[in-house]
């Protein structure tokens, strides 16, 4: 069965004759008629009563009609995917966590209205599983610390950013006699920013009572508000978590600098992936 004879088939039922068929397909009387019958031999019965070169659709014909029309209309609507100015198709986007809260909504927004057409799942996951999922090709695009160096994957600067820590209000200094009596909230071990906050403090000589797993950087401030401990949070989310003045903030200097990149599977950067791409890179 061809997609070609279930046009032709639903010509002829829609437009009643041979003549008035092949006149609708801009194609020969003959042509119609040899198309219903290799259809008809493809399904192995007849779609039609014949009656003096005339062809009347029957009971089975009516009911193959419905589902041909609907294949018919599928594929009109599948070509549209491939026509016009507006991407189409279907993006996976992963992004860290923090990334969805301050660098990317109105950026994603301004997407939305530029490409409406273009369908866009969105996900928040840590840096290591980011790059994983890129490998096998489980997501287009990420937005993740880098520069990422790896033969399967390219990436470009998307955003500017840089760790810092939350200080309770009462502590004057971070040293190691003060650190030793406070908790350290930091991130998973999925996430390379932790690579970078376990090498600052191994490389001052700091250890806190205790370092906790954090997936929420409320919850992170709260503890530091409530002089539990210190708190690592990218720097961007500062406008959102801190309850101004009863945190401090302290800088890392260039060791906290984390930059966010965009990264794409090599060899696969699509139309629409970089129509995507620019849209993003825009400031919001």
């Amino acid at each position: 069965m061809k997609l070609s004879q279930l046009r032709f088939f639903c010509a002829l039922v829609e437009y009643k004759t041979i003549a008035a068929a092949a006149r609708e397909l801009h194609c020969v009387p003959s042509n119609v008629t040899l198309r219903i019958r290799e259809l008809e031999a493809s399904l192995g019965g007849e779609l039609f009563f014949r009656d003096k070169n005339r062809l009347y659709v029957n009971p089975k014909g009516r009911l193959f009609y419905q589902q041909a029309r609907d294949i018919v209309e599928q594929a009109d609507r599948s070509r549209q995917l491939f026509a016009g100015e507006q991407h189409q198709g279907l993006l996976n986007l992963g992004a860290l966590d923090f990334s969805l809260v301050s660098h990317l909504p109105a950026r994603i927004a301004q997407l939305r209205r530029r490409q409406p057409q273009l369908q866009i799942n969105v996900l928040s996951r840590d840096s290591l599983v980011l790059e994983r999922m890129l490998i096998d090709s489980e997501l287009d695009l990420a937005i993740t610390d880098g520069p990422i160096e790896h033969p399967l994957l390219a990436s470009s600067k998307a955003f500017d950013e840089r760790l810092v820590l939350l200080l309770p209000a009462d502590v004057t200094r971070l040293d190691a006699a003060s650190l030793a009596g406070l908790e350290f909230y930091t991130f998973s071990r999925e996430c390379s920013f932790r690579l970078k906050i376990d090498h600052w403090l191994a490389s001052r000589k700091l250890k806190p009572r205790m370092t906790l797993e954090m997936e929420s950087y409320a919850a992170m401030a709260a503890c530091v508000q409530a002089g539990c401990g210190v708190a690592c949070i990218p720097g961007s989310l500062l406008p959102t978590v801190l309850p101004a003045p009863a945190l401090k903030v302290m800088e890392m200097g260039e060791e906290g600098v984390s930059d966010l990149y965009f990264v794409w599977r090599r060899h696969q950067l699509s139309t629409e992936l970089q129509t995507a791409l620019e849209i993003l890179a825009r400031p919001a």
